[in-house]
């Protein structure tokens, strides 16, 4: 079962738009497991120095960093349905 964790932030207009496409996916994928975690937060700050993450959001599936900053919408969803194709943004 895929688990992707997506890294957020209150008030961030890109995350909510990835959430958005994430919990679409899910809602046609459902063995996908979404967590969120803030970006501030302890672990979020820990992920974000760990993959040099400037700023949220950023995307990760069973632990691999998949998507950051400014996150391609059509390369997260073939990226999450199985395609190997890592798609990173632009930050």
């Amino acid at each position: 079962m895929p688990n992707v964790l997506l890294v957020t932030s209150y008030g961030c207009t890109p995350c909510l738009r990835v959430k958005r496409i994430l919990k679409e996916l899910q809602a046609e994928l459902p063995n996908i497991t979404l967590e969120e975690v803030e970006y501030t937060s302890p672990t979020g700050a820990k992920l974000s120095m760990e993959n040099s993450i400037t700023y949220p959001p950023a995307v990760f599936l069973d632990g691999k960093l998949i998507a950051k900053g400014k996150v391609d919408a059509a390369g997260l969803i073939q990226a999450i349905r199985g395609n190997t194709v890592t798609i990173r943004g632009n930050s």
